[in-house]
């Protein structure tokens, strides 16, 4: 009997321990555990509307859902987690409330049917990889709390034509607007300090850039292939001009490198068809390999007195190199200089 009695016992113990593990929702669609996280999202997609009480909307909750085309989030949610709609490729509209304050990293990757997004004002960073691939992506409005824009965040949204980065932001992620081949018009504000690798790579309709005061630095290949762009500055504070930056700028006219600059790194200008003229400052010290080959419109070139060596391929058909005055500093010319 003692026995008999243990497990009548045990039994609604084991109840309350599996019940209180996963609830279901009133909707079967949703799987929300005991603490308002909604974990799975098990319906057939369509027009979403997720229940009132969910706090968090979990890890890979709606991940690979094809068929969903939107979503309604409501008040009281405070995060998206990590891949929550990565691969929701029908998705056309989210609604995401104010009460959000996190967003995850590859939260909507993929999401190739999104055409615009409202990030709400409690966001302060956009993760790496948000809104990634996200190719029908016309508008986004980024608030004036994010102060970071993570790595790749819109990399692929090839139909995104401007975008407007708010004055607290202080960096801009590598690859960060990477592939957006249409953006025409970015606003980078006076906050900012550092622009990353590939930040900019393959933003082939953009025709100008300015770039403010405030960068210090400008990650290697930022600029390449943007093959419409005609001018952009490098600000006093930029030390170097890393490996690649304006590679593929065929459109590029002209460039003022200022006396803050170095070093000149590899293939910093090479591709630059157009480029007619460059001032290089007496500051730069090295000019790396092929930095500006194929820079065939360029005429003359005026190699400053601290550089000690000409590298390989550094002016490789430059056919309308007419003029280059080579001070004594330097040592050694290298192959096909």
């Amino acid at each position: 009997m003692e026995k008999g009695m243990a497990a009548w016992l045990f039994v609604p113990f084991l109840c309350i321990i599996l019940f209180s593990a996963t609830v279901y929702a009133a909707d079967s669609d949703f799987i929300i555990d005991e603490n308002g996280v909604l974990t799975e999202y098990v319906g057939s997609g369509g027009d979403v509307t997720i229940p009132d009480g969910v706090t968090a909307i979990g890890d890979g909750a709606f991940r690979d859902c094809s068929s969903l085309t939107s979503v309604n989030i409501p008040d009281g949610v405070t995060s998206i987690g990590y891949n929550a709609f990565n691969g929701c490729s029908s998705l056309t509209n989210v609604v995401i409330p104010d009460s959000v304050t996190n967003i995850g990293f590859n939260a909507f990757i993929g999401c190739s049917s999104l055409t615009n997004i409202n990030i709400p004002d409690g966001v302060t960073s956009i993760n790496s990889y948000v809104f990634n691939d996200c190719s029908s992506l016309t508008s986004v409005n980024i608030p004036d709390t994010v102060t970071s824009i993570g790595v790749y965040a819109f990399s692929g949204c090839s139909s995104l034509t401007s975008v407007n980065i708010p004055d607290g932001v202080t960096s801009i992620g590598w690859g960060a607007f990477s592939g957006c081949s249409n953006l025409t018009n970015v606003n980078i504000p006076n906050s900012i300090t550092s622009i990353g690798e590939n930040a900019f790579h393959n933003c082939r309709a953009l025709t100008s850039i300015t770039i403010p005061d405030s960068v210090t630095s400008i990650g290697s290949w930022a600029f390449e292939n943007c093959v419409n762009l005609t001018s952009a500055n490098i600000p006093d504070g930029v030390i170097f001009i890393k490996e690649g930056t304006f590679s593929g700028c065929n459109n590029l006219s002209s460039i003022n490198i200022p006396n803050s600059v170095t070093s000149i790194e590899d293939q910093a200008f090479e591709n630059c068809w157009n480029l007619t003229s460059v001032t290089i400052p007496d500051s730069v010290t090295s000019i790396g390999v092929s930095a500006f080959e194929n820079c065939n419109s360029l005429t003359s070139v005026n190699i400053p007195a601290g550089v000690t060596s000409i590298e390989a391929c550094t002016f490789l058909y430059c056919t309308n190199l007419t003029s280059v005055n080579i001070p004594d500093s330097v040592t050694a010319i290298k192959d096909q200089a």
